[in-house]
């Protein structure tokens, strides 16, 4: 997958035709967006409405839920990722993902950002550049870089957040897909993760599973809603906000959905 050249568009993941099916219900309904290069895109919607669903099929994390069924194709750089030949840990790698809530690992702030390239077997030279780099890049070297030993367990929520983005920065992915990444933490937390995620989009894709509508005008280039596992219209954000084309994006947008 690594081989694949980039394609001459700066669309860098098309989804296709995507329908998820759990038993008899339907929680992606044939839904088609692309993500360009160097952006970054909110998924809004209500509660339900297949949001976590949908960034989790992006890299076939929904493969680690039984009982799920995926049908359509999403294409990184042209390639189907959901074709038997392409390998779901290599998928992963290209498109990491950062959780609602933080999960670092019971060892030292070091290790939690190196976990990945270990996995991989990388050099440890380049494990120690990769890791100053990625915690950089996630706005948390400056905080660190004097006790890279200290357990990250002791870190604050939204230092471990941020960590966590440095983890999956580490292996240089292509694509970031991030759910809900703020909705545990404080707004000072909050701000601080926001910054980065402004940083980072200027140098990679970055999907944004968010509740706040809010958030995604303070940072988002583009708003994708959802509605019931449909993709009901998306937009350049100021367009989504100002000028929503559909009735019940303006109900959403304005907090008088129901």
């Amino acid at each position: 997958m690594s081989a694949i050249p980039a394609a001459p568009s700066d669309v860098v993941v098309a989804v296709q035709d995507l329908t998820v099916t759990a038993a008899a219900k339907t929680l992606i309904d044939h839904l088609s967006l692309d993500f360009h290069a160097r952006s970054l895109t909110a998924v809004v919607g209500p509660s339900g409405c297949g949001k976590t669903t949908f960034v989790r099929t992006l890299n076939r994390m929904t493969e680690l839920t039984r009982g799920l069924n995926v049908e359509g194709a999403v294409r990184y750089l042209g390639q189907n990722i959901y074709d038997p030949s392409v390998n779901p840990v290599v998928v992963r790698r290209r498109m990491g993902m950062v959780f609602q809530r933080p999960t670092v690992f019971p060892m030292s702030i070091f290790e939690n950002a190196a976990f990945g390239l270990r996995i991989v077997g990388a050099p440890e030279e380049e494990v120690d550049a990769a890791v100053t780099e990625a915690l950089q890049r996630a706005g948390l070297w400056e905080e660190v870089k004097e006790e890279l030993d200290r357990p990250a367990l002791s870190l604050s929520g939204g230092q471990q957040q941020r960590l966590c983005i440095a983890r999956a920065l580490a292996v240089r992915p292509r694509v970031l897909l991030l759910d809900e990444p703020t909705s545990a933490l404080d707004p000072a937390a909050t701000q601080r993760v926001e910054a980065t995620l402004q940083g980072l989009k200027e140098e990679i894709v970055l999907v944004l599973v968010t509740h706040n509508v809010g958030q995604a005008a303070r940072i988002s280039d583009r708003i994708a809603f959802l509605h019931s596992g449909k993709l009901v219209e998306v937009g350049p954000t100021a367009d989504i906000l100002e000028r929503p084309r559909v009735k019940l994006t303006e109900q959403f947008i304005t907090g008088r959905y129901a």
